[in-house]
């Protein structure tokens, strides 16, 4: 699978309206790690995952397939930004606390990517993948949602996005689902 680019055209955009993750996530993150000196953000996007893990590690590098992207990326004193495609990130072996992806596993090619992973990884090194669902709210605005997900904009979704709507990935060892909740008001503005 090639780097398909789907969000450089409206990176600015992106980067303004993306869903923000929050605090306990990162914090988690860390907990599991076996130390905290350095994490990387792979397909980082806009880099706000970048950021959020620079409040709880040492060292973050955050690289995305996208220059568009990396230079809408948030400026941090503790994040390093580069261009990479993630199936072959150039990043030094066997020196990474943690690998994050964050909502951008199903764009990977995971044949190439998941032996980077192992590559990068430090020993007990841990490799976390995150994504969020759709919105909760009230009906009936509840029901309009799920109908324009699903069947007014998701026969228009590239195929990779049904992989994200459809599996869980367990991996070569032990998985742990954890559940963390995201609140934020929107308004039309």
């Amino acid at each position: 699978m090639e780097f398909k680019d789907h969000f450089s055209k409206q990176a600015a955009d992106y980067a303004k309206f993306r869903p923000r993750y929050p605090r306990e996530m990162f914090e988690y993150l860390g907990s599991i790690a076996p130390t905290r000196q350095l994490a990387w953000d792979c397909a980082t996007g806009n880099g706000q995952a970048a950021i959020k893990l620079a409040t709880v590690f040492d060292r973050v590098i955050a690289t995305d397939a996208s220059e568009t992207q990396i230079a809408n990326a948030e400026p941090h004193k503790r994040v390093e930004y580069h261009v990479a495609p993630a199936e072959q990130s150039n990043l030094r072996s066997g020196s990474f606390d943690l690998v994050l992806v964050a909502q951008a596993l199903h764009w990977l090619n995971h044949d190439r990517f998941y032996p980077e992973v192992r590559r990068v990884l430090k020993e007990k090194g841990v490799f976390a993948a995150s994504a969020y669902n759709l919105l909760r709210t009230e009906r009936p605005i509840k029901e309009m949602i799920r109908r324009y997900y699903y069947e007014i904009v998701g026969p228009y979704w590239p195929p990779e996005r049904s992989f994200r709507n459809s599996t869980c990935i367990e991996g070569e060892r032990r998985v742990r689902r954890v559940g963390v909740q995201s609140v934020a008001d929107r308004t039309p503005d």
